[in-house]
């Protein structure tokens, strides 16, 4: 600790270099709180220039229990920072090492403790609208697929971990629908709205009432489309992943040339069906760059 000494007539100042001043007058001792941080800097180096003395403004008194306990303070903004450090993220990483599509589930290993945790494809996605339609999930992922998921007791058995909230390692959803599945989903969509206007169109003979059914109808069928549609999260790929089955059916045509009787037609089947998935695929947006009539 350093400062100057300045005289004020029968009675001195000691200033410290930081927040206090120390003021005596015979044998008392007060602690005042110093004004320096509203001076302009130049005016502080013109008292430290010269002799003069300063005037103290009527000083605040604290005891030394007071300047202890904020000196020793941490400052509110310390203090949310280690908040911040000591909390940990909720989700726990691992890979994928098997896949039973049968059943709906799999199994993941925990890159840490190495611990297996069940996954059951209907706690990948926890919202109300893919709890609606956990029967028809059927997600996108495959073996050694990482992921980053939360784990939870089995509601049937407290002893087995389950993961739930699944997503990849990056925080990018798992699409819950291969885009063949969606698609159906899409077609059945429609198909359920034709059959269900034909329902009320031969029951119905008011025609405020039809109307408003066959826009229930139609609500509800958009509904599982659109669900179906958010599946889809890379368009150019599906593109590509449709056309390379076009070719897996091209080679196996030509690598069994010599066993079929018309090639040309075989493979003029399989250009229509692919032909055919571009266009349906249309229902849900997907469409090829560069074709957005």
């Amino acid at each position: 600790m350093f400062g100057t000494m300045a005289s004020t007539g029968n009675k001195q100042l000691f200033l410290q270099f930081g927040r206090n001043i120390s003021y005596f007058t015979g044998r008392s001792c007060a602690l005042y709180r110093c004004p320096l941080q509203q001076l302009q800097q130049h005016h502080v180096n013109r008292f430290f220039s010269s002799a003069a003395a300063i005037e103290v403004e009527e000083p605040v008194k604290r005891t030394y229990g007071e300047i202890i306990s904020n000196r020793n303070k941490p400052s509110e903004e310390h203090v949310e920072k280690s908040d911040v450090q000591k909390k940990q993220s909720p989700f726990t990483y691992g890979h994928i090492r098997w896949i039973d599509r049968e059943k709906g589930c799999a199994m993941i290993r925990d890159e840490v403790s190495n611990e297996r945790i069940f996954l059951h494809f209907n706690y990948i996605d926890t919202s109300e609208t893919a709890q609606l339609n956990a029967k028809i999930i059927n997600p996108v992922i495959s073996p050694g697929l990482r992921v980053r998921f939360q784990v939870r007791p089995n509601p049937n058995n407290h002893a087995v971990m389950t993961a739930y909230d699944v997503q990849r390692w990056n925080g990018d959803k798992i699409p819950l629908l291969h885009y063949k599945d969606a698609l159906t989903i899409a077609l059945k969509a429609r198909a359920w709205l034709g059959h269900r206007c034909y329902e009320i169109l031969d029951e119905e003979q008011d025609a405020a009432a039809i109307s408003d059914k066959i826009r229930l109808a139609y609500e509800d069928s958009n509904k599982l489309t659109e669900w179906a549609r958010s599946q889809l999260v890379d368009s150019n790929n599906i593109i590509r992943e449709c056309k390379a089955e076009l070719g897996n059916e091209v080679f196996d045509i030509l690598e069994n040339i010599y066993q079929i009787d018309d090639v040309q037609r075989k493979v003029e089947e399989a250009f229509f069906r692919c032909e055919r998935t571009l266009k349906e695929l249309e229902l849900l947006g997907i469409r090829e760059e560069g074709n957005d009539s």
